[in-house]
């Protein structure tokens, strides 16, 4: 089995040949692909400070695509044989003279460079942003787009015709790194700032396992009944750990390190994962098992990405599921701090993978909107390949908008990039129905619809709800909610998802007005696996330092720690959950194949398409997920500026009337259907199994 067929030329944007002067050329697919939507405001501040980075074709792709063919296919010579970040280099980085050269080009234009990685994939500098434009010959403007003020330039950027053979791209002439996102969804709002954020109200009641509370609806909610449960309060990593079955095995992933990538580095990371581990028994951090590195040549210039505060809880709820699942494996985290020009995560993310400080590196991040017909792709696809080659298993979430057609920048639904590379594993998300601390679970594919109960009340013991009537009926999509999967556009159909994902998945999307669209030839198909994410149905808890807020309610069972800061449990999720579990269960496989003598389990697609998937409740590695038998809904007696409302959310099915039928399955135009599907990949991990399975691979 050929191990990836097409992908990379997919990926791979060669320079356009000069149609001008012999001593110039131009670097294709370097306007950034946002700048037809936004609207002009006028010339950026020359005197304001940016980096670029100019980015580096590897040598001898051909070989390499072929060294990871063998590397990954069980028989051949080079079969697991992994390569050191050293062996990459000498065999694929681009030649010293050609990064000598790169120097030599930005230090004349005035630039100060500043950062080379050991890889020679990029070249850092800095300088004014007139330098920056002077040096390749690109306008610098501003322009308006989606509520943000971003610098872009409106031509392709102009480099020594002698740079033309290996220069991919040049990064760092637009703000583009703004439209990198946290996944950390909660089922409160908070404003981006550089302190701690204030803890969003939740008012009781809510149930401790699924169901377990519930209560009488008046009027009933049509097709979903009148006896809907509360949704839990947020499932602990005991009761998720035997939801996988976890608990049911030996190994801690001891000698196993996990990376994550996320922008800036929490302050109180250390106390707030420690009080969480103190009250579920897992292990401390300490300098032997986590280490927090801030990425050589990553510059902290003032303000183009989301504020601090936003990835304070997305680096929290990555370390502590991480450690939840896996609570004897070493977490190396690499935070990005905040540039402008350059996108400082894929630069961490390319920082974790040359010098190999992981083995396994989980990421919560993707871009809004199209970029894979820009030039960081290439960039980024190589150092995912360098990973392959490594050793290294790079996951990402598959995203939180279902098709993402909500984002508004895609006229077709599609998957999202990086979840979309052929290179990573995707791991999309579920709604997860813990029944009992024994692990007994129902699992459902994650989609979000909503309706309010309106006027209405709870009693006091919340058994009985009332109010006047459902609104909107049939429920809507919760802002599109639900696990990131389908197509992607970019990038050919790998072979290891031949003859499993069905063609009608990699072959069709549709528009914005729900037609089929039909690609020419089959696609990668996004998720490959799953894991619970579904945070107002099924949200995990995740410890972490609030600024102490005026609601009572917000500030119910948090412990005081200083006059204006406490510490809140509080439930999260979205497939930025799910990756850090799904983590967590492969440095549990790398430690049983260790103990085995045998090599890390590396880029895992190779394997995982060809492991058993069962029905749920089997013994197989992987379990199907199914969407519902019957309508199911689960309810919140939510508060928003003091009033408060019983709002229910249905789980993956959506009514198409009050009388009418319950299309099940359902996430945006995404279905969960019996086998592989767009929602949920392959299914969830039987970690005993799934362990048990990777460990008799060769």
């Amino acid at each position: 089995m050929r191990y990836v067929h097409g992908s990379l030329a997919a990926a791979v944007f060669v320079l356009s040949a000069p149609t001008f002067a012999s001593s110039t050329a131009q670097v294709a697919n370097n306007v950034p692909p946002w700048l037809s939507q936004a609207t002009l405001v006028g010339p950026a501040d020359g005197n304001g400070q940016a980096a670029v980075a100019i980015h580096l074709q590897l040598s001898n792709v051909a070989g390499l695509q072929a060294f990871l063919h063998d590397l990954y296919t069980p028989g051949t010579a080079s079969y697991a044989k992994y390569l050191t970040p050293e062996q990459f280099r000498a065999a694929y980085s681009p030649s010293a003279s050609a990064v000598a050269a790169v120097q030599s080009f930005l230090s004349q234009k005035g630039l100060t460079v500043t950062y080379t990685p050991a890889n020679g994939m990029y070249v850092e500098a800095t300088g004014s942003v007139s330098q920056i434009a002077k040096a390749f010959g690109v306008s610098q403007n501003l322009y308006h787009l989606h509520g943000n003020t971003l610098r872009a330039n409106k031509e392709p950027p102009t480099i020594p015709a002698s740079l033309a053979s290996f220069v991919t791209f040049v990064e760092g002439l637009d703000d583009t790194e703004t439209l990198i996102q946290s996944g950390a969804r909660s089922r409160g709002t908070s404003t981006p700032s550089s302190a701690p954020p204030s803890p969003f109200p939740l008012p009781p009641p809510c149930s401790t396992f699924w169901a377990d509370h519930s209560a009488t609806v008046s009027p009933g909610a049509y097709q979903y009944g009148p006896a809907l449960p509360w949704l839990n309060c947020g499932y602990t990593p005991q009761q998720v750990q035997a939801a996988y079955g976890v608990n049911q095995v030996p190994w801690t992933g001891a000698g196993v390190r996990v990376g994550i990538t996320d922008a800036f580095a929490s302050p109180t990371i250390v106390d707030d994962v420690n009080r969480f581990s103190v009250h579920y028994g897992l292990p401390l951090l300490t300098s032997s098992n986590f280490q927090q590195i801030v990425v050589p040549g990553t510059l902290n210039f003032p303000g183009t990405v989301q504020g601090p505060a936003q990835w304070y809880t997305e680096e929290t709820l990555d370390i502590e599921w991480v450690h939840a699942i896996a609570p004897g494996s070493t977490i190396v985290f690499a935070g990005a701090q905040n540039a402008s020009g350059v996108q400082p995560l894929p630069h961490a993310l390319i920082h974790l993978i040359d010098n190999h400080l992981a083995d396994i590196i989980t990421n919560s991040w993707d871009f809004l909107g199209p970029v894979t017909q820009y030039g960081i792709v290439e960039p980024m696809e190589a150092a995912f390949m360098q990973a392959a080659a490594q050793g290294i298993s790079v996951l990402f979430g598959s995203g939180d908008w279902g098709d993402n057609l909500i984002l508004g920048s895609f006229s077709v639904a599609q998957a999202v990039w990086p979840p979309e590379s052929p290179y990573v594993t995707a791991v999309g998300g579920t709604t997860l129905a813990i029944h009992d601390a024994a692990g007994d679970k129902d699992e459902w594919g994650w989609g979000t619809y909503v309706s309010n109960l309106l006027n209405s009340t709870v009693s006091a013991d919340g058994t009985q709800v009332a109010g006047t009537s459902w609104s909107p009926w049939p429920p809507q999509p919760l802002l599109k909610f639900g696990s990131g999967g389908g197509a992607g556009a970019d990038f050919a159909q790998p072979d290891y998802q031949q003859g499993v994902v069905p063609n009608l998945l990699s072959t069709t999307t549709v528009d914005l007005s729900g037609n089929a669209v039909t690609f020419s030839s089959p696609r990668r198909v996004v998720p490959d696996v799953a894991m619970n994410a579904d945070f107002y149905s099924s949200g995990e808890l995740v410890g972490e330092t609030y600024t102490i807020s005026g609601d009572p309610v917000a500030n119910a069972g948090c412990v005081t720690l200083t006059s204006t800061t406490e510490y809140c449990e509080l439930p999260y999720g979205g497939t930025s959950i799910a990756s850090p579990k799904f983590a967590g269960v492969l440095a549990l496989t790398n430690q049983a194949r260790s103990a085995a003598g045998k090599a890390p389990v590396g880029f895992v697609n190779a394997a995982l398409y060809r492991l058993h998937v069962g029905p749920p409740g089997s013994s197989a590695a992987l379990l199907d997920v199914l969407p519902p038998k019957t309508p199911i809904g689960s309810m919140v007696n939510y508060e928003s500026s003091g009033i408060y409302q019983a709002l229910l959310f249905t789980i993956n099915s959506t009514a198409t009337g009050t009388t009418g039928p319950v299309i099940e399955g359902a996430d945006s135009s995404l279905r969960t259907t019996r086998g592989y599907d767009n929602v949920t990949g392959l299914g969830t991990p039987n970690v005993p199994a799934f362990i048990g399975a990777f460990t008799n691979l060769p």
